[in-house]
């Protein structure tokens, strides 16, 4: 099973606007097509755009994945999620139209879920994103003071949708063998500045990925104090030397 998850553009028709006349008759086909194909999602409208979340068996999803992109109802389509998932967010085909979709509870787990995704998100792709759903208002609402903390990665994150995999691998490498102290991560200059890391960090955490503790002390060296050589001692005090 799959999901997929897109923004596209309405048409520009009379007048230089958008309007979405052709909506509701994808509200009609998909509603009587995507149970058949055993697809579910959302599908809303907001400021000329639409988003829609579609899930279900992985040959259906592509197809009317195909079929969508060559649709002329919709143009600069932006697929900003496409991965393989093990239970749907949503379990029931919706419809949110003129409205926020996350004023509805059924989107938080949906973007709960991918929020490694949405947190990787450049200024240009928040901005297109935001007539749906204010990515900075959740990340702020829900991150963590990792400060004093000690992190270690249960599990790693899907590599294939970040927006600096190298620089994430490197980081997964120091987290998966042993907890490791966030402010040396942060002293370090590596991953960026300490709200960079804290939003890289703040992602692995609500994937439910990370294990965070507290950073213990580090075990001074023990300095093993030599005993007096009796032989040496011997010889030293024979040659006068003591």
């Amino acid at each position: 099973m799959k999901c997929i998850a897109y923004v596209s553009r309405v048409p520009i028709k009379d007048r230089s606007i958008r309007m979405p006349s052709g909506l509701s008759d994808i509200i009609s086909v998909s509603s009587k097509n995507n149970p058949q194909s055993h697809i579910t999602g959302i599908i809303s409208y907001r400021e000329g755009q639409y988003l829609q979340v579609l899930e279900g068996p992985d040959i259906e999803v592509d197809r009317l994945m195909a079929k969508i992109s060559s649709d002329t109802r919709h143009e600069n389509i932006w697929v900003f999620l496409n991965k393989s998932v093990t239970e749907r967010s949503f379990r029931n085909w919706g419809i949110s139209v003129f409205d926020f979709v996350d004023q509805g509870t059924f989107f938080d787990d949906f973007i709960e879920k991918n929020s490694v995704v949405l947190n990787s998100f450049d200024e240009q792709q928040t901005k297109r994103i935001q007539p749906f759903f204010d990515i900075h208002k959740s990340n702020t609402a829900s991150q963590k003071d990792y400060k004093g903390k000690s992190l270690k990665l249960l599990a790693w994150p899907d590599l294939n949708h970040v927006s600096n995999p190298q620089m994430i691998m490197d980081l997964c490498v120091k987290l998966t063998k042993k907890p490791y102290p966030f402010d040396t991560l942060v002293a370090s200059g590596e991953f960026g500045s300490s709200p960079q890391v804290t939003e890289i960090i703040n992602g692995f955490d609500q994937s439910g990925i990370l294990s965070v503790t507290e950073t213990q002390p580090l075990d001074e060296p023990k300095v093993n104090e030599k005993k007096p050589n009796k032989f040496y001692g011997a010889i030293k005090k024979f040659l006068g030397m003591r």
